[in-house]
């Protein structure tokens, strides 16, 4: 799926993880997520329809956790969720 807006925000949520320090109680979360969005940054149009649906769901999760001690990640997440709901997924 080519969409620079999606594709765009995969990364900045990408480089807004990779500065996030973690609490004790995010780190699972972050390297979870980390783990999943990094071939999506890596490969973007390798079709990977069902691993947005898969990140879309574990990102609305992660923002539960993540809202109170890390704004700026939980924004960048509503981003990408707004972005995914854009195209449908």
């Amino acid at each position: 799926m080519d969409n620079p807006n999606l594709n765009k925000s995969l990364n900045d949520l990408h480089d807004e993880l990779s500065q996030t320090t973690p609490t004790e109680k995010t780190q699972p979360v972050l390297d979870d997520l980390r783990t999943h969005l990094q071939p999506l940054v890596e490969q973007p149009n390798a079709g990977n329809a069902i691993h947005y649906k898969s990140l879309g769901e574990r990102l609305n999760l992660a923002l539960v956790d993540l809202e109170v001690d890390h704004p700026t990640l939980s924004a960048a997440i509503r981003t990408v969720l707004d972005d995914l709901a854009a195209v449908g997924i």
